[in-house]
């Protein structure tokens, strides 16, 4: 064997022989936890915490976590407000490095303790708690969990003394050792004046601990207002501010982008539409969103214009007898250069192919397919005509962008204080809803017209006046065929009823591209009735989808003295921590 080789063996077993040596005991305990407490007039309290630590082994620091987050009544959170923290070496009185986070429901401090090697080292760490004590009808209590009930080492001694107000007087206190939900009370207790003493009479066990509870009679401690309570729970609950944020956003959205501009018109009567405008067009106009009747008036207006014959038809199942109705066309597909892009489709939709006749229930579970087809031709033409400066397929991204920011700017109000969006349980999902509502209320005004559309609106809403208010003496110096000429304009504008109405016995003849019962005498109303039950049916038709498409139509009570007794680990405070 050469020697190299034989270098080689003995490093090797060297190596073997101190991997089998057992590590170096390294092991940590609390010698002594001691609490001084100062309760204000406005019950903050100022907490100081000494804590005696003997480290064997080499060690660094130490870590402190101290519970901020509870669960309040109906679901909602409670937050301590810790402010003003520091730490400080307990011999020297110097500060020491220590890194704060948020870790869950626990404000976590790493601590480095210097020269932590088989040494015993005092810490302390000195923290403001705005809202500490809790107030009831008959009384106030500081219910406070001293030590906590998180440490994995045993605690030696354990003690807390609590400063009230100088008109302090009253208290009673009481003290609970052990673990989480332990009621019993080895410990002492002593109340002198406006102070406190507890201490306890054994060392307390790993994830033991020590609880103080005092009860305090009304008058000492400044009650806070219903504003301070409120603004409490608002920074308990920050949720609580998304449908305000909700609001702020959108209305900002509104105010910049979905406003419509000053017309500088009023509103008068008109005694007709605007020009080259379709009864289609002035229905989205007046109320940006295209609801049925804007399709179907469209189906009368080409008659009016004598594109399209309608025959109503009764047809009978069994003993009941059904409407139905029969489209003609009248004019070949190359006399249709004056019809708009979407009145076209309307039609080759109808009668494809070569038929020229078909009934409306026949167009049921094959129109549907054309219908978004047929919306987006009637946006685009008042697109191409210049009336919106935000249309309302474009509005739809401004609302989701509004409900993003509001999603994003709660998260970071609620991640500024420590809180999750959901922590609060039902209250987070009620106020999400309302923000919910809000948003989509707002959006849906995000639609901007132009200042040609804002003019053109008020043109149309004259028109609508007109035909919704006019009276039969000013309808008798209009030309005969006023009646059937606006028929689908008021349609589309929703007042078919009172110009059918104000017709009625002005018009003694019927419509000739309707043929529909024989009409003893003619009647508006009656033909009016007639064309409104044929929209219906064709609505119905044009809407009707097969089961198997996926397309759509395009349309706390008490704490230690009020509830009945204590225990270890309740009130607030508390936490733990460990060494590292």
């Amino acid at each position: 064997m050469s020697t190299a080789a034989k270098y080689v063996r003995i490093i090797a077993v060297f190596c073997l022989f101190a991997l089998a040596l057992p590590a170096p005991a390294r092991s940590w305990r609390i010698t002594r936890f001691n609490a001084a407490i100062s309760i204000d007039k406005d019950g903050r309290a100022l907490v100081t915490e000494k804590l005696g630590l003997r480290f064997e082994g080499e060690y660094h620091g130490i870590y402190r976590t101290i519970p901020i987050h509870y669960p309040g009544p109906s679901g909602t959170s409670f937050t301590i407000f810790l402010d003003d923290v520091s730490v400080t070496d307990g011999d020297t009185h110097q500060n020491l490095k220590f890194e704060s986070s948020r870790d869950g429901d626990y404000r976590k401090l790493k601590i480095y303790v210097p020269d932590a090697v088989d040494a015993s080292k005092n810490v302390e760490i000195a923290y403001r708690v705005l809202n500490p004590i809790r107030h009831f009808p008959d009384y106030d209590e500081f219910y406070w969990n001293v030590t906590g009930l998180d440490w994995p080492v045993p605690i030696d001694a354990a003690s807390a003394s609590i400063y009230f107000p100088d008109n302090a007087n009253g208290l009673r206190a009481q003290a609970f050792t052990g673990v989480y939900g332990s009621h019993d009370s080895d410990a002492a207790t002593s109340v002198d004046g406006t102070r406190v003493e507890v201490e306890s009479n054994s060392p307390l066990p790993m994830r033991g601990g020590l609880t103080v509870d005092v009860y305090l009679p009304k008058g000492i401690l400044k009650e806070p207002s219903s504003f301070t309570l409120a603004m409490a729970f608002i920074r308990s609950n920050p949720i609580t501010l998304m449908p305000l944020l909700a609001l702020a956003i959108m209305g900002l959205l509104w105010w910049f982008i979905g406003r419509d501009p000053d017309p500088g018109l009023s509103v008068a009567a008109q005694y007709g539409p605007p020009e080259k405008m379709t009864p289609a067009e002035a229905g989205l106009l007046i109320d940006d969103s295209i609801d049925p009747r804007d399709i179907t008036c469209t189906i009368v207006d080409l008659a009016v214009r004598g594109y399209i014959h309608i025959q109503e038809l009764d047809t009978k199942v069994l003993m009941f007898t059904n409407k139905d109705y029969e489209l003609q066309l009248l004019k070949a597909r190359g006399e249709w250069k004056d019809l708009t892009d979407f009145e076209q489709l309307m039609l080759t939709t109808i009668f494809s192919g070569e038929s020229k006749t078909r009934s409306i229930s026949d167009l049921k579970y094959s129109f549907y397919s054309a219908v978004p087809s047929i919306k987006e031709g009637i946006l685009d033409a008042l697109k191409q005509k210049g009336m919106y400066r935000v249309d309302p397929n474009s509005a739809n991204a401004y609302w989701l962008l509004g409900a993003g920011a509001t999603v994003f700017v709660a998260w970071l109000v609620c991640k500024a204080v420590g809180v999750g969006l959901l922590d609060s349980g039902g209250l987070s999902f009620l106020c999400i809803g309302v923000s919910v509502v809000v948003v989509y209320l707002i959006g849906r005004q995000m639609t901007a017209k132009s200042l040609l559309g804002a003019r053109t609106w008020v043109h149309v809403k004259g028109f609508q006046e007109f035909m919704n208010r006019v009276e039969a003496d000013k309808l008798r110096t209009l030309p005969p065929d006023t009646f059937e000429k606006f028929l689908p304009y008021a349609m589309a504008l929703g007042v078919e009823a009172h110009w059918a109405k104000a017709f009625s016995g002005i018009i003694r003849n019927p419509p000739t591209w309707y043929t529909g019962p024989n009409y003893a005498m003619f009647n508006t109303m009656s033909f009016g009735h007639d064309i409104s039950s044929m929209s219906s049916a064709a609505h119905e038709a044009f809407v009707a989808a097969p089961r198997a498409s996926s397309s759509g139509s395009g349309f706390s009570s008490g704490g230690g003295f009020g509830g009945g007794g204590g225990f270890s680990g309740g009130g607030f405070g508390g936490g733990g921590g460990g060494a590292f």
